[in-house]
This record gives structure tokens, C-alpha cells and sequence, in this order.
């Protein structure tokens, strides 16, 4: 399986929501400035159209970390 790399990730914000999508498969990931998920994750692509070789807990693992890194430079 591929790993995910951080730039692989581009990050939103969007009044108090923070988005981090994963570009390789343009699945998103919410985040609000407490670090809590406000949403759940969500894809333009269909789930049978997604690429199989990331691991997708592993991908939303570096999206919340990813997230918690942009909450603590935006002050």
C-alpha cells in the first residue's frame, strides 16, 4: 500500500471549519478549531471508483494531524 504524504493534502478553511482533502482520491475531512470531526468525511468520487492503495484509516490519521498542525499557525 502507498503511504500518504502531507503534500498530498490540501487545507481549507472555512469559517470555523477546517477541510483537509486528500487529493489522490478527493476525499475530505472536517475538522472544527476544537479538533473535533464536525462532519463526516465525504468523496466527489464514487466508492467504486476510489484507488485501493491507501489505506484509508491511515489517510484520516494524516488528515487530523494535518488539520491540528493548521489550527496551531492560524492564530
Amino acid at each position: 500500500m502507498s503511504e500518504p504524504r502531507t503534500d498530498d493534502f490540501r487545507v481549507e478553511r472555512r469559517d470555523s471549519e477546517w477541510v483537509i482533502t486528500f487529493t489522490p482520491t478527493g476525499a475530505r475531512y472536517y475538522f472544527g478549531d476544537d479538533g473535533m470531526e464536525t462532519r463526516a468525511s465525504d468523496s466527489d468520487v464514487p466508492p467504486e471508483d476510489l484507488p485501493m492503495d491507501y489505506d484509508p484509516l491511515e489517510v484520516e490519521r494524516m488528515a487530523a494531524l494535518i488539520a491540528y498542525a493548521a489550527r496551531g499557525h492560524a492564530h
